[in-house]
């Protein structure tokens, strides 16, 4: 795979083995052990992991001995951290249950070595995340948002994202031998991440990611004429575009850095009177739009790249009153026409 400019691309950590604890080890010892000792892991769950315990577990019950790890000291901490003494910042729940995740895996990691007899973090009541509303645009809205910037150099991406769903990391990740304007459908194969300035490309979140997504006439136009655009800005500049061109590329023909992106996302969105949103809801817009428009929800969650239809059920539930009405409206002239 070519990798544009300064991209480098996903290596592996090596695989290490666990050294047998002794009774002298701690639990900070053993999650840093362990955490080696992961196989496979993407380079961002690493750095989740890795923070997780770096900031909140071991200062808190690193110095346990292992064997002597208890529910007790997993509740304490999480109560240090949800409600901390002087200036340290609040925690989330949300970040509480991820903190927890991390915490879990690793101690049922060391009770199937037969190094704990059972998992204490498993008694453990956790705080409940408050529960996201998701925020959306009608149709109306997204279209107002896109007519704002037509000539701008984030239209084509905000079109894609906010129509057909694709994750940021997704859509920047697309290269233009993963588009087949004739065919009218992209498909998503990799993503892109960076971390520190260096760029990195890996497989899509699950299998589902691995997906084909149909686009219409108008988007296919809209990517034509960003093509375009893109081949004379490479010529200006001094290089060529070719099949293995990032889709979305700085003027160099380098990756475009996500941060930056939804900067100036946000920065676009402060221009214009419209109901404010994350660059990501435009994901959740493309999903709420779609069922309103008669999307079945098992289209959705293809196009999305979700693992289950459940998961997308679960997700969309409540987010569209105007789809639930379109349905409705559907059901009812189904019925009056057969009388």
């Amino acid at each position: 795979m070519s990798v544009p400019n300064n991209a480098q691309p996903l290596h592996r950590r090596p695989a290490l083995r666990l050294v047998q604890p002794t009774a002298a080890d701690n639990v900070a010892d053993y999650l840093r052990s362990w955490l080696r000792g992961r196989r496979s892991l993407r380079t961002s769950t690493v750095r989740s992991y890795e923070g997780h315990i770096r900031l909140y577990i071991a200062p808190a019950i690193g110095d346990v001995p292992l064997a002597e790890l208890s529910a007790a000291h997993i509740d304490e901490m999480y109560e240090r951290l949800l409600h901390p003494i002087g200036t340290r910042c609040r925690l989330s729940p949300s970040t509480i249950v991820r903190i927890h995740a991390t915490l879990m895996s690793a101690l049922n990691a060391a009770v199937r070595s037969g190094w704990l007899s059972h998992n204490p973090a498993v008694h453990v009541e956790l705080p409940r995340p408050r529960q996201f509303e998701q925020r959306v645009w009608t149709a109306n809205e997204l279209m107002s948002f896109l007519d704002t910037h037509a000539d701008d150099e984030m239209y084509a991406l905000s079109a894609l994202l906010g129509t057909r769903g694709l994750r940021r990391g997704e859509a920047l990740g697309l290269r233009w031998s993963d588009v087949d304007l004739r065919g009218f459908q992209v498909r998503v194969v990799q993503q892109l991440t960076v971390n520190r300035g260096a760029a990195s490309f890996s497989s899509p979140k699950s299998r589902a990611g691995h997906r084909v997504v149909a686009i219409d006439d108008w988007l296919a136009r809209i990517l034509h004429r960003h093509g375009c655009r893109q081949r004379l800005a490479a010529k200006a500049n001094g290089w060529e575009a070719n099949d293995h061109t990032l889709v979305f590329t700085d003027a160099k023909g380098g990756y475009l850095n996500p941060i930056a992106v939804t900067r100036r996302f946000d920065r676009l969105l402060a221009e214009n009177d419209l109901p404010r949103i994350r660059l990501h809801d435009l994901r959740h817009t493309s999903a709420s739009i779609g069922l309103a428009s008669g999307e079945s929800l098992l289209e959705v969650s293809r196009r999305l790249g979700h693992s289950s239809v459940a998961l997308t059920g679960d997700i969309y539930a409540h987010i569209s009153s105007e789809a639930a009405q379109v349905s409705a409206a559907r059901m009812s002239q189904y019925m009056h026409a057969r009388r």
